[in-house]
């Protein structure tokens, strides 16, 4: 791959970044900026360049702005710093929308992909999640070209130390720039933070603790935490506290006994994330690989209650760490549930050209030698070796309710901050809120109006409505049971939902929109094909036990009717629609076809036409009740407000609800 830099007398555009180069590549870019760049002028800086600030970097360059993206290292851009996976349920959906917005987390792993699967395909189309394992290096490659192709945004290598802030006449904070730890100023008026976990982060590995964000994962070399800014945060009166995450060791998968595990095999086809691969498909497709399952065992779990004296103290949670609820460590999983006499383990290859294997579900930062008696004592793993142990790592986040919907700060203009300072865990949900932070930064910056999305048009909506009206105190993940109206929000339509609406915002290209206007017209053609088409019920009952269907409702059936059926497939009823038209010599209806471009979207809009249509009702009353704006001015007070109580006044006053309904959720 290829990164451009536009620093003053050193032309490194045509520098491959091979394994071997890129260390050169970045002893040569930090020593340009040093030497020759001291000061930078630029619309947007994007700090950190994890998913959410490779999202925010790209949004804020689409909108037209002149962005900055400021790394510690230029060789972790991209990095999947834990699981080698992208989507899930709920998660999945995100990085559909995402793409919808024009954003990459999907084009890049449909082009670094090795693992594909649609999540809950038994169950109904609103609950449905593709999820993907990538290869590791691929993901990273594919990640750098994809943001070198962005003219207006740059590339630079260095860590954020403190910014420059000024003060209006009326007292607000205003972002006038940054300062790195190199000494180089760069003068914006718009800044992104994404550290991660980076952001005076600890990690853990048994009793002992260490500052940094991250370990290295192709050295033992660890990644230094960013203590400047937290300080910079806390200087600027933001709330802030302790969470927690982890990581499960990395196995050596030459020494696992595969013949004794459960294979997992992906989907055939597999199912792309971006709605431009539709057609096309994934890059890999032909290099697929299978992962396996297996069980953790009574002596898994013995050897994990029995060592949980060895196990770290953290700052959050009295001691216990504040991690998240849904990804447990295994200590936690054996403590909550210890009925259950096993608990499921995915081995996870990280890639093509390597041995390494993820355990996901393993996590839990035991010393060494107690990690590999547990990784042992599991069916497949007896003679397993680990390769890096599993750590814990600890950092701030800011309360999310210092946020308005655009994730601009309430408290210092020019401001925004995505993913996990947020209080989030995931890839997908930090690259959900970067794109969001970096599309305002970018279009404030450009003088267009702000974007938001709200909790009726997208699962983005829901996750960022929840963060700055109810806060977190754990680390926060997406659910389809997190959504209203997920009938509505499904993972197949979000382009139909979004993609216009970033268009009109300045977010989305026009190839985009016009890919959406093709999709649309598809959509629409076929489904008036359904509308238009009917049979006599008699005639429909003769195709098979699915179709028996009652004679209240008159005699004939269109074919949408039809389809709404639970066990009547779309693939059925064109075949159908086709020997009808043999039939009858009509041309049309014996060519009739459902693309793949549009078939699961058809599919599922036919299957709940009735429902989508109560549920749009319910969502125009929602909306018009819950989008009331407050004043930005609004005195939260005793005279104003005597009916209210000194506690409700006082969360009022500090959170500052822009809507009736943020301030309804507030806890």
């Amino acid at each position: 791959y290829f990164l451009t830099s536009r620093v003053t007398g050193y032309s490194i555009r045509n520098l491959p970044l091979t394994s071997k180069s890129s260390n050169r590549f970045s002893q040569k870019f930090l020593s340009a900026t040093k030497n020759s760049e001291q000061f930078i002028r630029t619309d947007v800086v994007v700090i950190g360049g994890g998913h959410a600030g490779c999202e925010a970097a790209a949004a804020a360059a689409r909108t037209g702005a002149q962005t900055v993206l400021l790394t510690q290292r230029l060789d972790s851009i991209g990095e999947m710093s834990c699981n080698p996976s992208i989507g899930g349920i709920g998660k999945g959906h995100l990085v559909r929308e995402i793409d919808a917005l024009d954003g990459i987390m999907g084009r890049v792993i449909d082009d670094s992909g090795i693992h594909f699967k649609m999540l809950n395909l038994k169950k109904g189309p609103a609950v449905r999640g593709p999820r993907a394992q990538a290869d590791r290096d691929l993901y990273k490659l594919e990640m750098k070209i994809l943001l070198q192709s962005y003219p207006n945004l740059r590339i630079v290598e260095g860590s954020a130390e403190d910014l420059i802030v000024d003060t209006s006449s009326d007292g607000k904070s205003i972002v006038q720039g940054l300062l790195t730890q190199s000494g180089m100023e760069i003068i914006t008026n718009r800044v992104v933070i994404t550290t991660g976990t980076f952001l005076r982060g600890t990690c853990f590995l048994g009793r002992t603790s260490y500052a940094a964000g991250r370990h290295m994962r192709e050295t033992d070399e660890l990644e230094p935490p960013s203590i400047g800014l937290a300080l910079t945060l806390e200087r600027l009166a933001f709330p802030m506290s302790r969470l927690k995450t982890g990581t499960p060791a990395r196995l050596n998968g030459s020494t696992i006994d595969w013949d004794a595990l459960e294979k997992q095999p992906g989907d055939t086809p597999p199912p792309p994330f971006s709605y431009l691969n539709i057609e096309r498909g994934v890059k890999m497709q032909d290099k697929l690989i299978d992962c396996a399952k297996t069980y953790t065992t009574a002596a898994t779990h013995k050897l994990v209650m029995d060592n949980q004296h060895q196990l770290p103290d953290y700052e959050g949670g009295d001691g216990a760490g504040v991690g998240p609820r849904y990804c447990p460590s295994l200590f936690k999983k054996v403590q909550r549930f210890p009925e259950r006499d096993r608990h499921i383990i995915w081995l996870e290859p990280e890639g093509l050209s390597t041995d390494l294997v993820y355990p996901n579900g393993l996590s839990g930062p035991f010393p060494v030698d107690i990690q590999l008696q547990i990784i042992r004592s599991i069916p497949g793993l007896e003679n397993c070796d680990i390769v890096k142990p599993a750590y814990d790592v600890e950092y701030d986040f800011v309360d999310p309710r210092s946020l308005k919907h655009t994730l601009e700060a309430k408290n210092v203009q020019g401001l925004y901050l995505a993913g996990q300072i947020c209080g989030t865990t995931g890839y997908e949900e930090a690259a959900a809120q970067g794109i969001i932070a970096g599309a305002n930064a970018g279009l404030a910056a450009v003088g267009l109006p702000a974007f938001t999305l709200n909790r009726d048009e997208a699962y983005i909506g829901v996750l960022i409505d929840d963060l700055v009206s109810r806060g977190t105190n754990e680390p926060y993940r997406m659910f389809t049971s997190r959504a209203e109206y997920r009938l509505s929000l499904r993972q197949d339509n979000a382009d139909v939902r979004l993609t216009q609406r970033g268009f009109e915002a300045g977010l989305v290209g026009v190839q985009r929109q016009i890919y959406l206007q093709d999709r649309v017209s598809q959509i629409d053609r076929s489904m008036q094909v359904l509308k238009d088409f009917s049979m006599p019920r008699t005639d429909w009952a003769k195709k098979g036990e699915a179709f028996q269907m009652s004679l209240r409702d008159g005699k004939h059936r269109t074919a949408l009717e039809v389809l709404s059926m639970p066990d009547i497939t779309l693939n059925e009823i064109v075949s159908i629609v086709n020997e009808k038209g043999a039939e009858l010599g009509d041309n049309d209806l014996t060519n009739f076809k459902v693309s793949s471009l549009v078939h699961e979207t058809v599919e599922a809009v036919s299957k709940y036409s009735n429902y989508l249509t109560r549920q749009e009702d319910e969502m125009a009353r929602w909306r018009k009740g819950s989008f009331a704006q407050l004043p930005a001015n609004i005195v939260y007070s005793r005279d104003n407000f005597p009916s209210f109580s000194s506690e409700e006044l006082e969360k009022l006053n500090k959170f500052r609800p822009e809507t009736l309904h943020a301030a309804s959720q507030i806890q």
